[in-house]
């Protein structure tokens, strides 16, 4: 299991810590029947936070070697923890001693919690004390005398601490499995999202085909809109913006040329009002039209049909 050393008995100006009391807190520490140890970050006898609130970790047991020295079971520390370790944030290890046997001998000392810090000095209310801890293992001591809390404090080593800063080889692997399913995931998600945009686009066009179908067709059926270009025009409509689609759209809707869907002829019913045709009638103003020099057949028509308005009484369709 990981350990860290915490503390180490020797004489201090406030108390002698002996083998035998430092055994007793060693001894007495038992987080199913008393105080379960925490590891905090930073010294606070309140929390204002919820995250000053967290436990990072929690004291399984503690040991003591031949000389004196403490060492803490800490089994696992968060991934904040890790981190903040990781990123040289915090090194400095810190035991808060409840010290009972202060007021009452017959009680042991007691673990009260594990800090880490990344200052030197504690932060809790207290005096500075030089002591022999302090000179052995470059930390230093604290003392709240109302709260009965001794605060030691001491600095650990690169490699002391990388234990506790680094995943281990089953963390490393469950995390990578943990982003090849997050991966996956992703994958499968966007895979997903681009068959509904595809969906989408195709509801869309349609969408917008139908639209165009019902304008270009009641054009078409007004006799606005030549049945020939019907096709042609909802093609270029759906293609286009918006804008270019109303522009489209108000040009066509403006025509005043009309074609009747029997196939006959109509001219402008404000000059010439209709008129029938047939094959020779038809061929009789495209000659009439070529003379003449008109653009477009159905001038030539009008025309014709102002000179010789007979011509249009009887006849077949004009194609």
């Amino acid at each position: 299991m990981p350990e860290i050393m915490v503390f180490k008995a020797g004489k201090y100006p406030q108390g002698e810590w002996s083998k035998e009391r430092t055994q007793k807190l060693v001894d007495t520490y038992n987080p199913e029947k008393d105080i379960e140890a925490p590891v905090v970050i930073g010294h606070h006898n309140w929390s204002d936070t919820n995250e000053m609130q967290y436990a990072h970790g929690w004291v399984k047991g503690l040991r003591m070697d031949g000389s004196g020295k403490v060492y803490a079971d800490i089994p696992e520390f968060s991934a904040d923890a890790k981190k903040a370790i990781a990123e040289n944030k915090l090194r400095y290890v810190s035991a808060e001693i409840i010290e009972r046997d202060r007021i009452n001998p017959d009680d042991p000392p007691y673990l009260r919690a594990i800090a880490l810090l990344g200052r030197d000095s504690p932060a809790i209310k207290g005096t500075k004390l030089p002591t022999l801890f302090s000179m052995m293992t470059g930390g230093n001591l604290q003392v709240d005398e109302t709260e009965g809390v001794a605060t030691f404090t001491r600095k650990a080593g690169v490699e002391e601490f990388a234990v506790f800063g680094k995943q281990t080889k089953g963390e490393e692997e469950g995390n990578m499995g943990r982003i090849e399913e997050l991966e996956a995931e992703v994958k499968k998600k966007d895979a997903q999202l681009a068959v509904f945009q595809k969906e989408q686009e195709e509801l869309k066009s349609k969408g917008k085909k139908q639209e165009a179908e019902g304008y270009f067709g009641k054009l078409r059926d007004e006799g606005k809109l030549p049945p020939a270009l019907f096709e042609r025009a909802v093609a270029l409509d759906i293609r286009l913006g918006e804008e270019e689609r109303k522009e489209l759209r108000t040009l066509v809707g403006e025509f005043e040329t009309k074609v009747d869907l029997s196939g006959a002829h109509i001219a402008d019913k404000k000059k010439k009002g209709v008129f029938p045709g047939s094959d020779t009638l038809t061929a009789k103003i495209k000659v009439y039209q070529k003379e003449k020099g008109f653009t477009s057949f159905e001038d030539a028509a009008n025309a014709l049909y102002t000179v010789q308005p007979s011509l249009f009484e009887e006849g077949g369709t004009v194609v």
